[in-house]
């Protein structure tokens, strides 16, 4: 086991970390004065800025809880993948050719492998749908070569990644809504649990990235096929396979049927809407499929037996599609209702609960301030739903420890709220407001 003590840098890699450190900042700061892509529609520009300054607050917040209230700097999340890459990094520091093959995934020679067994996280047992932790090491790896090793380096790269894939999807929903800026920007940018789960060096940050650039990629790819619409398009795609591939699954549906009922009545839509998720369902869940949920299942519990986990909740197991089936609603309950009433009190699973309540108490909205959809809306905020609800079902059948479904759903919350507020007349709100 090793740990890399971030407060024992040399000073030239101290030096060079700061020197990178400002030159992103100023570097990504020119860039959102000169894009227009770093804008929220009819907000004024300074919103571009505050949603930064909270991704990069938030990054540092979950360091700070990582460092001094959940000490274990082995096993947290925001250390045990840095530490591998630092411990990499070093071990090839003077072979660049050694530390391409480890870049790129040639592995197959001695020498690697006898670097790579001192490694704690780099391999993983569960490859189909949670990818492994290589491709969030090897962006250590590569971040290294200009942080020096500096920490808030990494923070503020996750922060800015994460930035612009909210960015990305809130221009994705504009383009198909009629929500109100300023409802898309909180959607995108405000959510409490997004920021803090999805701001650090952690691989949610990479999935909202990938999200929001792979849908901007398509929306881009429908209005104007050309070069740089396809390359965010494969960016968003690749950013999602090497990170966590079960993201594309859940999507899988919901995109078929967005995307193949443009110019639809609203009745042909809806009956699509059901056809599809029936059919894909039955091609999908195959005991291949089945069989890789329930051992990833199995590989949580007895992760739970081994750490001792105080936020485990019982899910019951399956071994077929009838017994998955029986499950399934126990599974959609603990990701959707459950983090309400957490097992343990403390300051974070209270403020998740907080947060889940406020999320329940939002499905009440459309029956107080009912508006009528157009088909696009429509389309849209069902497309959403499928997501939101394949990506539970998924999250719920594999995970039975609280605290993780509450991590793992963050990147599903957006859809969730932009499905809700679709169906919103913001202008009954307003003189209620007042």
């Amino acid at each position: 086991m090793h740990v890399i003590l971030q407060n024992k840098l040399p000073l030239d890699s101290m030096v060079l970390g700061y020197i990178s450190l400002f030159l992103m900042i100023i570097l990504f700061i020119f860039w959102m004065n000169e894009s227009s892509f770093f804008s929220f529609g009819s907000l004024p520009k300074k919103y571009s800025y505050i949603a930064l300054i909270f991704k990069i607050c938030s990054g540092i917040a979950l360091w700070f809880v990582y460092t001094y209230y959940y000490t274990d700097r082995v096993n947290a999340d925001i250390y045990k993948y840095f530490n591998d890459a630092a411990h990499l990094f070093q071990s090839t520091h003077d072979d660049w050719f050694l530390k391409l093959k480890i870049l790129t995934g040639i592995q197959n020679d001695v020498e690697i492998k006898s670097i790579l067994v001192d490694t704690n996280f780099w391999d993983s047992n569960s490859e189909l749908f949670f990818n492994d932790n290589r491709t969030l090491i090897r962006v250590h790896i590569a971040l290294l070569h200009f942080s020096g090793g500096l920490y808030f380096f990494h923070v503020l790269f996750f922060s800015i990644i994460s930035f612009i894939g909210s960015t990305a999807l809130f221009h994705f929903f504009k383009r198909n809504s009629s929500i109100p800026d300023w409802a898309l920007f909180i959607c995108c940018c405000c959510i409490p649990s997004v920021l803090f789960w999805a701001s650090a060096p952690l691989k949610e940050s990479l999935i909202i990235f990938g999200l929001g650039i792979f849908l901007f990629g398509i929306q881009r790819t429908k209005e104007k096929k050309n070069g740089n619409s396809f390359l965010l398009l494969a960016l968003g795609l690749l950013t999602l396979i090497s990170i966590k591939n079960y993201i594309l699954l859940a999507l899988l549906p919901g995109l078929l049927f967005w995307l193949t009922t443009v110019g639809k009545k609203k009745r042909s839509i809806q009956l699509k809407f059901i056809w599809i998720h029936l059919l894909l369902a039955t091609i999908l869940l195959s005991d291949k499929v089945i069989n890789a949920l329930s051992q990833k299942q199995i590989q949580f519990k007895s992760l739970i037996e081994k750490s001792g986990a105080n936020s485990a909740i019982d899910i019951g197991s399956f071994d077929s599609f009838f017994s998955l089936t029986y499950v399934l609603p126990q599974a959609l309950f603990n990701v959707l209702i459950r983090p309400i009433y957490p097992l343990n009190l403390n300051p974070l699973s209270l403020f998740a609960a907080a947060e889940h309540l406020s999320f329940v108490a939002l499905l009440f909205l459309p029956f107080f301030f009912k508006r009528t959809t157009t088909t696009s809306e429509q389309r849209l905020a069902l497309f959403c739903i499928s997501f939101v609800v394949v990506g539970s079902c998924i999250i719920g059948l594999t995970v039975p420890v609280l605290g993780g479904i509450i991590r793992y759903k963050v990147p599903l919350i957006p859809f969730y709220l932009v499905a809700i507020l679709t169906f919103v007349n913001f202008s009954k709100i307003a003189p209620k407001l007042k």
